[in-house]
């Protein structure tokens, strides 16, 4: 028997497998015609095109697509997972489709034949395709309304024919797209092309759809009336009906959409929904119904226009009119408005703009007809005055930078924000179709995300920076960190979007006034998350520059910060008094600067700081310089000092001041020591000493940041390197005194008493406190206090605690305190002092009172570094439970004790050496009450349960393996970096893993 073949000589199967309905060829001849205007040959493809008859057979055939091995593999598994009941779902349109027109399975194999080729040619971007498959889902009629009693009509046959030719008619064209663009990603031009057509294809879809259901509607109520002659007159009526209801001349629907669907808008679902929700056409106009309107408002490159574009390309079956009208200018505007009168035949020329937006507006405020206008990027809501309608068929979406303007002619506003952190790693996973292979790796997506502050632009911008050169996520980070400037200039222009990260705000910075923009300058230089206007406004700064008076006067201030709001380059946080800039706008605008201007506002900035900054870490005063009075300023400006150091470091910026720069470095080290940061403390001193090297710093500021480096050491039980830094500190005093012993000396001699004593070298230490003795005593005895409280420290730990005790009483008088008051006081050194008097107690055997005040120094430190505390409450603790253990034999509590320290110190690495003494210690503790324990059943056993066992020490038993305890600490000891003593596992070598005393 003869194949019939269409007109390009293209043969179908047999006639016995094949379908014989004259449309099912008609559409048949569309979808090769369609194919070899792609260039592909029906010789191609047939193989493939005709050997799948269900949607579980291409689900199959999909599966072994999958890339083995790769990255994308996982991203492909939740795409197939996605895609089996969308599938499903067109089986239902298709199973309908055969039977309507007489047809077999042939009908559904042309069509999963073509997905299947579709994805074969377009691999790795099954998810785009699977969104692509989900609206046209979306798009058809629901299938179940159309049982096989339903009559066929030529009416719904012809209907059902046009919408199956424009579905297969697509996939013909998409086969060809595919195959002869095989890098689509990287051709943005090409694939926003192919977006767009794909958009008509679903505005045609559900045209059809609703012709469908219109031709059913009235099929139905033929079989109600049961009479022939009404099926013909009704039908005759369906294909006059006009799809305008506004007069001959229109031109209906009418779409005017800059891009079509975008398949990887991601993240905004609840803001769609909202946008539908509030936009939406009722089902049924009434006089009472209003216009719809929505402000959209948000800094540039977040999304707005994207989210309202995304909503009407999901709604061309909801309207039948759709204009998208750029909105920057009135030029532009009146541009845009007499595109559309030409578009709905309401004129026939662009060059009479106000005639042509006054037809417009007319036809706005008359019709009848669902509409829909975006007016894109307004800055002056004022120009739409001359447009606005008055009809309550239309819905309007504004977008705009300005929360002002967003709220001057719509009633709901929807602001607009960077993706929220819980969000950013899926999607930018999603973006680049790259899984995490390893905890690592997640933990470069989120730092990725975190620099970017979820920017989508910038999400964007940079997934397609990271597909493009196969990057991990570890490996983008590393040239991000270094090179972000030139990453985004590397980076294409995102498609559908006008503008790249470096270029989105260029026109909102160049519109700002003198002032606004020196604000915005500066601001550039803070930290970007919470800035403080009295930071600013209330500096103590002497600023001689007559540009920023404006900063020091509230009305001139307030006039730059709203242009600034305007402009949605910050944001105002009203309840603190504060501004926010997103991370990438103080970017770019920092790239904006010269080299120039880079150091006068950095400066500028370290001025500000530095003269906010208590000056407490150089103060001798009754409290030996503790700053603890200052601490809420000083951590509100310590995040900005730490920016400072990124911008000076990233940037190589040669500050016209070292000195000011220097020191204001210092005093944020010395907060962090004084808060049990004592690593991060010393960062900043080595960072401060490396500005302009230390040769090039005032002595005294070298001299004394040595000094703070010593302390920082000692409190990470590091006595020599504590040495080496108060020897530097000496030599640069010595230096600064021209050789005189002043009290500046003397307080570096101090400290060198202490480190020689946390050595265990008690003899150097007295020759240092007798030098620092003989000074004070030749200046000033009354600021001796300091060098008697370490003389009680050193005799202490010389076996002589009389000598100890004689000599902290003598620092109290000194400072006119009793102990009492010591007790009660706020002073965080203070705890140190009654916890040197608890063990200067112990020493002479007095158990019970050492016990009650190094206990009442858990509380004294707490009341000051929190509840959870940090190593000095951690200190008091194990302090406390070795006096239970040692004193008192109470094993239990003892044990509570040290459990709470390893629970406090968790995984922070300041509390690393804390963890590893308390581990140890509480190994030796459990095994003891282990041992105990079971002695204690043994004899209650053979004592047939005549004896009670009495004692705290019974109460409690763990299942802790005392040997796992101990290789905890044996770990934990290992990450502890900078260690200068052996590591024996011996009480005495994990004691010195902590200071001896920590005051």
């Amino acid at each position: 028997m003869a194949t019939p073949s269409t007109g390009h000589g293209v043969q179908t199967p047999d006639r016995a497998q094949s379908p014989t309905s004259p449309i099912w060829h008609a559409a048949l001849e569309k979808y090769y015609s369609e194919l070899a205007k792609g260039g592909v040959r029906a010789s191609l493809i047939n193989k493939d095109l005709w050997n799948i008859h269900s949607p579980e057979e291409l689900i199959t055939q999909i599966e072994a697509l999958a890339p083995v091995r790769d990255v994308r593999s996982n991203a492909w598994t939740r795409a197939l997972t996605q895609l089996q009941p969308i599938l499903l779902s067109i089986n239902d349109f298709v199973t309908i489709i055969a039977w309507g027109m007489g047809m077999n399975g042939k009908v559904a194999a042309v069509l999963w034949g073509s997905i299947r080729l579709i994805i074969k040619f377009a691999q790795p971007v099954l998810p785009d395709i699977v969104e692509m498959l989900e609206s046209l889902q979306h798009s058809l009629p629901r299938m179940h309304k159309y049982e096989r009693e339903l009559p066929m009509t030529d009416a719904l046959e012809n209907v059902m024919f046009d919408m199956y030719s424009e579905i297969i008619v697509f996939c013909a064209h998409a086969i060809a797209f595919f195959r002869n663009n095989p890098n689509v990603a990287r051709n943005r031009s090409a694939w926003s092309q192919f977006s767009k057509d794909f958009s008509n294809v679903i505005a045609n879809v559900q045209r059809h759809s609703r012709r469908v259901d219109e031709v059913a509607d009235l099929i139905r109520l033929s079989r109600e009336t049961q009479t022939a002659e009404t099926v013909v007159a009704l039908n005759k009526n369906l294909q006059e009906i006009k799809l305008s209801d506004d007069g001959d001349g229109m031109k209906l629907p009418c779409f005017i959409i800059p891009y079509g669907l975008n398949l990887r808008f991601l993240g905004r679902e609840v803001q769609t929904s909202k946008l539908r929700d509030i936009l939406d056409p009722p089902a049924e106009f009434s006089n009472d119904s209003q216009l719809r309107a929505v402000g959209i408002h948000g800094l540039g490159g977040v999304g707005k226009s994207q989210l309202a574009l995304h909503y009407a390309n999901t709604s061309l079956e909801k309207y039948k009119v759709i204009a998208w009208i750029a909105a920057e200018t009135e030029i532009k505007l009146f541009q845009a408005l007499s595109a559309l009168a030409i578009k709905l035949g309401l004129a026939d020329t662009k060059e009479d703009g106000p005639q042509n937006m006054q037809k417009v507006r007319d036809w706005l405020n008359t019709t009848r007809t669902p509409f829909l206008l975006i007016f894109d990027n307004v800055d002056d809501a004022g120009i739409l005055d001359q447009i606005w309608p008055a009809s309550n068929r239309g819905s309007i979406i504004l977008t705009t930078r300005s929360p002002a303007e967003a709220s001057k002619r719509a009633a709901n506003v929807l602001s607009l924000e960077s993706f929220a952190p819980d969000t950013r790693t899926d999607i930018l996973r999603s973006l680049t179709g790259t899984d995490y292979t390893n905890d690592e790796e997640k933990g470069a997506a989120l730092a990725v995300c975190e620099l970017i502050g979820g920017l989508p632009l910038a999400m964007v911008q940079i997934s397609g920076f990271i597909r493009d050169r196969g990057y991990s996520y570890t490996e983008f980070l590393r040239i991000y960190e270094k090179s972000a400037d030139r990453v985004f200039a590397k980076s294409d222009r995102p498609v559908e979007y006008d503008h790249t990260l470096l270029t989105t705000w260029e026109i909102s910075l160049q519109n700002l006034s003198d002032e606004a923009a020196r604000l915005q300058n500066l601001l550039s230089c803070f930290d970007p998350d919470l800035i403080l206007e009295r930071l600013i406004t209330d500096t103590k700064a002497e600023i001689d520059d007559s540009d920023f008076d404006f900063v020091f006067d509230e009305l001139d201030f307030g006039d730059a910060v709203a242009e600034l709001i305007r402009a949605s380059m910050v944001t105002r946080v009203s309840s603190s008094k504060a501004l926010s800039v997103h991370r990438l706008v103080q970017f770019a605008v920092f790239l904006r600067l010269s080299k120039a201007d880079r150091i006068k506002y950095f400066d500028l900035a370290v001025r500000i700081l530095y003269y906010d900054f208590p000056n407490t870490w150089q103060h001798r005063g009754a409290h030996q310089g503790h700053g603890w009075a200052s601490w809420e300023t000083c951590s509100a400006i310590l995040p900005h000092v730490s920016w400072l150091m990124i911008l000076f470091d990233k940037y190589k910026i040669k500050s016209a001041n070292t000195v000011l720069w220097a020191e204001l470095v210092f005093r944020a080290g010395t907060y962090l020591w004084e808060k049990e940061q004592p690593s991060l403390a010393r960062s900043f001193f080595q960072f401060g000493l490396r500005i302009g090297g230390a040769g090039d710093l005032a002595v005294p500021i070298a001299a004394q940041a040595h000094r703070l480096l010593g302390h920082v050491s000692l409190d990470l039980a590091q006595p020599r390197a504590a040495l080496a830094a108060y020897q530097d500190a000496l030599t640069l005093r010595s230096k600064l005194e021209f050789g005189r012993e002043t009290s500046p000396v003397a307080d570096v001699c101090d400290s060198i008493a202490c480190a020689y004593t946390e050595a265990g070298d008690t003899a150097s230490a007295f020759v240092y406190l007798e030098r620092a003795t003989a000074i004070h005593n030749a200046h000033d005895p009354s600021k001796m206090a300091r060098t008697l409280a370490i003389r009680s420290m050193t005799c202490l730990r010389a076996g002589k605690p009389d000598d100890a005790l004689d000599a902290i009483s003598q620092c109290w008088t000194l400072q006119k305190k009793t102990q009492d008051e010591i007790e009660k006081s706020q002073y965080p050194k203070h705890s140190g002092d009654i916890m040197l008097l608890a063990r200067i107690f112990r020493s002479q055997g007095k158990l019970a009172e050492a016990r009650e005040l190094a206990s009442r120094t858990i509380n004294m430190r707490r009341s000051v570094y929190g509840e959870r505390g940090g190593p000095r409450v951690a200190d008091s603790l194990f302090t406390v439970a070795m006096m239970l253990h040692e004193d008192m034999g109470e094993l239990t509590l003892a044990a509570k004790l040290l459990r709470e320290v390893v629970d406090i110190s968790g995984d922070a690495p300041g509390m690393k050496s804390h963890l590893s003494r308390a581990l140890w210690f509480l190994a030796g503790v459990e095994e003891k009450l282990q041992k105990t324990t079971s002695a204690s059943k043994q004899t209650e056993t053979t004592s047939g349960g005549s004896e009670q066992l009495v004692g705290s020490d019974f109460s409690i038993t763990s299942n802790v393996n005392p040997e796992e305890l101990r290789q905890r600490a044996r770990e934990t000891r290992e990450s502890i970096p900078e260690r200068e003593w052996p590591d024996e596992d011996t009480d005495e070598a994990f004691m010195r893993l902590v200071s001896w005393m920590l005051w």
